[in-house]
């Protein structure tokens, strides 16, 4: 993450280089067990330190700090130590300027190296932009720009956040515009920072794909509060149809999450982290969706056997009662003898497969034989999933009645088949 020359110690990495960075915390008592060690460190090597904070809670941070052992009063009167409140910086002149508060940083780097200092480790409290009537969408342009407006400097300058506070969209779109960031303790490389010239456009996109995008980062992150918040209060602030959550938001960034995966990118265990939040995501906005009336049709939704990634059936599963059929959803990994046992007991009118991994083709193909085998054509079968994309071939073999590349497609087709 940093060369050795430029390294700076901080929440268990270091910092290099042009060390702009953002630190999310779910406390104050949290944010000073990281941030001080860090502000100690630098004084101790003869640098300069700098802070920007509410001036409601300046005394707290001045009491925080000398109780960590920073002799606050000596390294204020030698102006090693500089405690600025909001209003001589982000909010200069009572409103925000970007551009502005850009060329403050950059004098104040200036003056602490005329002044005789190697080294300025700047720490700012973000809420100013939570006081009316500041616009966080200008916030994250100056987050976004900030780096590159400081090229010449190698000054670490770390942005904290009280997650708390801040919408779920608004601390993915700022965790975008850093390189690296402290998120849950600890600071990490940040796989979905974007250039201004990229994330700025997107931020302007349609409200749907600034969704998906905002969700995505945090199934990357692992943020599971903002998750929920994205796909909760934020979407339904925007009267988002609930199935268009479904589809267009959480479907969409799964099959993303899955192509990281594929890349190397992401971990298994940063998938299924990433899966079990879209679980939770679907359960919460499912009383969201729309609800038809009985069609008097009964649909089996499963994975066949082996198969383990079980959220697109859900999703399927959903949809299809929305639709007004009776669904029995058996989730993940369903033995082909199952399946069959509960078939023949209970004849559904649609069947409905779902297959992620190529290598459970195979189970696939028995589960569809093996109904065929005892129900005839008295069951019709819907195929879907990740594996069959691309394969109209194999599909075609199967004999099934239905196959779509997604959740909305299987369901239009259903419909289409059952004329509903």
């Amino acid at each position: 993450m940093a060369d050795e020359h430029h390294a700076v110690p901080l929440a268990g990495g270091t910092l290099g280089r042009q060390g702009h960075t953002c630190a999310f915390f779910n406390t104050r008592d949290e944010e000073y067990r990281l941030l001080l060690p860090f502000v100690k460190d630098g004084l101790e090597a003869g640098e300069k330190a700098i802070h920007i904070v509410d001036p409601a809670l300046r005394g707290d941070h001045l009491a925080r700090s000398s109780a960590f052992g920073i002799d606050v009063g000596a390294a204020q009167a030698t102006g090693q130590l500089e405690v600025m409140s909001w209003h001589d910086a982000h909010l200069r002149g009572g409103s925000f300027d970007g551009r502005a508060t850009t060329v403050l940083v950059e004098s104040l780097l200036r003056k602490a190296r005329a002044d005789g200092f190697p080294r300025v480790r700047v720490v700012g409290h973000m809420e100013w932009a939570l006081q009316p009537p500041c616009d966080v969408a200008a916030l994250v342009e100056y987050e976004a720009r900030l780096s590159d407006a400081l090229p010449g400097y190698d000054d670490p300058l770390v942005c904290t956040y009280d997650r708390a506070r801040f919408g779920g969209g608004t601390v993915m779109d700022v965790l975008r515009a850093h390189r690296t960031a402290i998120m849950d303790g600890a600071l990490q490389e940040n796989l979905s920072f974007l250039p201004p010239t990229r994330l700025l456009p997107k931020l302007r996109g349609p409200i749907l794909t600034r969704l998906r995008d905002q969700y995505l980062t945090a199934l990357v992150a692992g943020a599971c509060r903002e998750a929920l918040d994205i796909v909760g209060e934020e979407a339904l602030s925007y009267e988002v149809p609930a199935q268009s959550l479904y589809l267009d938001v959480i479907q969409a960034a799964q099959w993303e999450i899955g192509r990281l995966r594929e890349a190397g990118r992401i971990t298994v265990a940063q998938e299924r982290l990433a899966t079990e939040i879209s679980r939770s995501a679907l359960a919460q906005i499912r009383v969201h969706l729309p609800a038809e009336r009985s069609n008097g049709l009964h649909a089996v939704v499963a994975c066949v056997e082996g198969e383990l990634h079980d959220l697109g059936a859900r999703i399927v599963s959903d949809l299809l009662e929305t639709a007004g059929f009776e669904v029995c959803f058996l989730g993940a990994n369903v033995p082909t003898e199952s399946l069959v046992e509960l078939v023949l007991r209970r004849p559904p009118h649609l069947l409905a497969l779902s297959v992620a991994a190529d290598s459970n083709l195979p189970a696939l193909r028995h589960a569809v034989a093996a109904v065929r085998s005892v129900t005839r054509d008295r069951v019709r079968i819907a195929v879907g999933g990740q594996a069959l994309v691309g394969k109209p071939g194999l599909v075609k073999r199967l004999g099934v009645d239905i196959h779509a590349r997604d959740a909305r497609g299987t369901v239009a087709a259903v419909r289409q088949l059952f004329k509903l």
